[in-house]
């Protein structure tokens, strides 16, 4: 009997059905989300008294003093993507780390995974337990999500990959960050996608550091290319070797001293790890230099000072070391020594992106080069070479040798995720030679001149010398600002303006904490001087903008971001801001042409998708809207705005249940006040006022309810406000007082 294609085409498909019902066609990379239970040390409840008592820079976070020194078991949500290579697991409970990696070629753990959450007085605001790879943003340390839960949100990527995406918002910068865990189906390697943005009209602190673990053994190599490591106050030392002649990337040669933090700097280098001789494994890192410049060793004291904290931080698992990747050289802590390592800066409505990659190495005896997609260590003889490559995908590649302008060796291979290969090449000579395989993206040049950099990261005393007392203060003003310590930065702002009355830098200084603090005729005023002396410039075109807004002069604000928009720097910025205030006039053409060209020079611009999706639901342009809504949770699927707006656009129960069951951070009620100011500073007050009545944290926290207060010009709503907390006063969060517009 002769078969029809179309009979045959439909046998093949159930053919398929049946082996995929009976398990045959599995895929080969998985997520799953499941509850575990795992032994817990736990922490106390909030502090009642103000984290301003201890650090003004966390407000409004609070802290936490009580630890417990018995454990318990507890259930945990715990995120698993694992393929036939490696198993990651992810705790969004825990401030959404990574909570280890395992190569399950061999067992072994290429990111510290601790049995135990122990957790202890360590992070900014107290709890914080080791392992794993704890995502950092903010100002300083440990970020304050650290230990609490965040958002999260699992897929699977129409490439066969599978990701978890978690984040939060930093409470005191109003800063967004979200990172992506994905796993590819054949791939010995996991990545990291980090996204962060800032929708705030100030410059925010920029501080970002992935904290990655390893297990800490006297047979440890760490491979972190330079010349040099920098203390946290920027001072600099010689690496690898030290004054003393210690070699310090060896782990058992750091027996001296107590904890220590190198800051790994001199080479332009996309990768560092480390390697157990005696086991025959390591780790990586990897990511475009560019993107992630800074690398960071952290180590306990090889001493009881550390050793104390193995038994105070986990019950099994042994000590651990900290390899760490940043996007500045250095953590920065000031000091009385100038150098030119400062604090990075993160300007109004910026949106950062970047991908770090993070895999095991077996029998590679070390590391001296390595991509995205493969790692090599080159072991030179005297008339030869051995290269050893571990790849983290399948493929075929050419490997190459070359000296000069000659090849010595060629030859192509098949490889396969965490296979190890091993090439020898003969008749190597003294000159320089290079090693690439170009479809693993490797390439490694034996002449160290070539990756070393030539920065400086010391300053020459005369250059210091030359800075007028002014301009110095201002430089530290600033650098204060960066750090929220805004007391301090007022002073010398001041004391600037007294040695050079109309000193630009100090002008603009002032203006900024004005701005901040509510001060908006003072800041004015600062800024109005500073165009006196150029109209053009576009930094103070911007705060002018700000400012003139703050105090609803609308035409004056559009004027001064008009120039503003001049400048590259605050182009997208101050097109976005035009675009509110349009959106504020009920002028919905000018508001969607002005976010249109927000986007055109940034492609990412949060605030100028949501104010075209804003923009759409006014003109009552759902399908438009919808569409604008679906871009900005492809941007960031943790986008809360987005399902907010889906509810506005068509308030059924199931859509509001998808918004409100999307909140799982810690600070639930702040989630919903950002997006109720969100939308009262845009004109939007009903909307503001409907959320916060629909709201379930509403009527359980005093600022939303005064907030509600305000919005439908009920005082009444206060007596609430008082019979909730008594002790409740203002100003809660300068940036929710309902006296303010901004």
């Amino acid at each position: 009997m002769t078969l029809t294609l179309r009979t045959r085409l439909h046998l093949i498909t159930l053919l398929i059905g049946w082996m995929l019902l009976l398990g045959c066609g599995e895929p080969a990379v998985i997520i799953t989300e499941e509850t575990r239970e795992i032994k817990t040390y736990p922490f106390s409840d909030p502090n009642p008294i103000p984290i301003l008592t201890k650090d003004s820079r966390l407000y409004p976070y609070h802290s936490f003093d009580g630890y417990s020194h018995e454990g318990k078991l507890r259930e945990w949500t715990v995120i698993k993507l694992e393929n036939d290579f490696i198993e990651v697991t992810v705790l969004p409970e825990v401030g959404g780390k990574v909570w280890g990696a395992i190569d399950k070629t061999n067992g072994e753990e290429f990111i510290y995974r601790n049995e135990v959450l122990k957790f202890r007085k360590i992070a900014l605001r107290g709890p914080w337990t080791s392992g794993g790879i704890e995502f950092n943003f903010g100002i300083i340390g440990h970020t304050p999500s650290t230990a609490t839960p965040v958002d999260y949100v699992t897929k699977e990527n129409d490439d066969g990959s599978v990701s978890v995406i978690v984040g939060a918002m930093d409470l005191p910068s109003r800063t967004h960050w979200r990172v992506e865990v994905r796993l590819e189906e054949v791939r010995s390697s996991f990545e990291t996608r980090a996204l962060w943005f800032n929708p705030t009209p100030h410059v925010q602190p920029y501080y970002n550091w992935m904290t990655a673990a390893a297990f800490a053994r006297d047979d440890l190599e760490v491979v972190f290319p330079g010349s040099q490591y920098l203390k946290h106050s920027g001072e600099v030392k010689p690496w690898p070797v030290d004054a003393e002649g210690r070699d310090l990337s060896f782990y058992d040669n750091n027996r001296f001293e107590g904890h220590k933090s190198y800051h790994v700097v001199g080479e332009f280098s996309d990768f560092f790890g480390g390697y157990y001789h005696d086991a025959g494994y390591g780790f990586g890192h990897w990511a475009p230099y560019e993107e992630m410049p800074g690398q960071k060793l952290w180590l306990w004291a090889l001493s009881r000072q550390g050793g104390i904290w193995e038994d105070l931080l986990t019950d099994t698992d042994s000590q651990y070391i900290e390899f760490q990747a940043g996007r500045q050289f250095v953590q920065f802590s000031p000091s009385d020594q100038f150098n030119p390592i400062k604090k990075a800066s993160f300007q109004s409505h910026d949106t950062d992106r970047w991908r770090e990659v993070w895999f095991p190495l077996k029998g590679t005896g070390g590391m001296d080069a390595a991509s995205s997609l493969a790692a090599v260590k080159v072991e030179r003889h005297v008339e030869d070479l051995e290269l050893k490559i571990n790849a983290f995908l399948e493929t075929d590649a050419v490997v190459r040798v070359s000296e000069g302008e000659g090849t010595l060796f060629e030859k192509r291979a098949s490889f396969s995720p965490g296979e190890l290969k091993t090439f020898s090449v003969n008749g190597i000579g003294d000159s320089p030679f290079v090693v690439t395989v170009p479809e693993l993206g490797l390439s490694y040049s034996s002449d160290p001149d070539s990756r070393r950099l030539q920065r400086p990261f010391t300053t020459d005393p005369a250059i210091l010398a030359a800075v007028p007392e002014a301009t110095r203060l201002v430089n530290e003003g600033i650098e204060s600002v960066k750090q929220r310590r805004y007391g301090k930065a007022k002073e010398l702002f001041r004391t600037a303006l007294n040695e050079h009355e109309n000193h630009p830098g100090a002008l603009k200084g002032m203006a900024d904490l004005y701005f901040r603090s509510g001060q908006y005729e003072e800041g004015l005023s600062a800024v109005q001087k500073q165009l006196q002396l150029n109209t053009y410039d576009p930094e103070t075109n911007f705060m002018a903008g700000n400012l003139y807004r703050a105090l609803g002069h609308l035409t004056d604000a559009k004027e001064s971001f008009g120039w503003a928009s001049r400048s590259v720097a605050y182009r997208s910025a101050a097109y976005s801001q035009m675009s509110e205030i349009a959106l504020m006039e009920k002028d919905f053409e000018e508001a969607e042409r002005y976010a249109e060209k927000a986007l055109k020079f940034n492609t990412e611009n949060i605030a100028a998708w949501q104010l075209l999706a804003l923009t759409a639901r006014q003109r009552g342009e759902k399908r438009v809207a919808e569409d604008y809504l679906a871009q900005l949770l492809e941007i960031d699927p943790l986008h809360h705005f987005s399902r907010l707006e889906m509810w506005l656009l068509e308030p059924t129960r199931q859509n509001w249940v998808r918004f409100k069951d999307g909140i799982q951070n810690e600070f639930a009620h702040e989630t919903v006040l950002e997006l109720a100011i969100g939308y009262h500073n845009r004109g939007l007050g009903g909307d503001a006022a409907e959320i916060l009545q629909r709201s379930k944290w509403t009527d359980k926290k005093p600022i939303l309810k005064t907030w509600l207060a305000f919005l439908q010009n009920d005082a009444s709503q206060l007596t609430a406000v008082e019979e909730m907390s008594p002790a409740f006063v203002f100003p809660y969060r300068r940036e929710t007082l309902p006296v303010l517009r901004w």
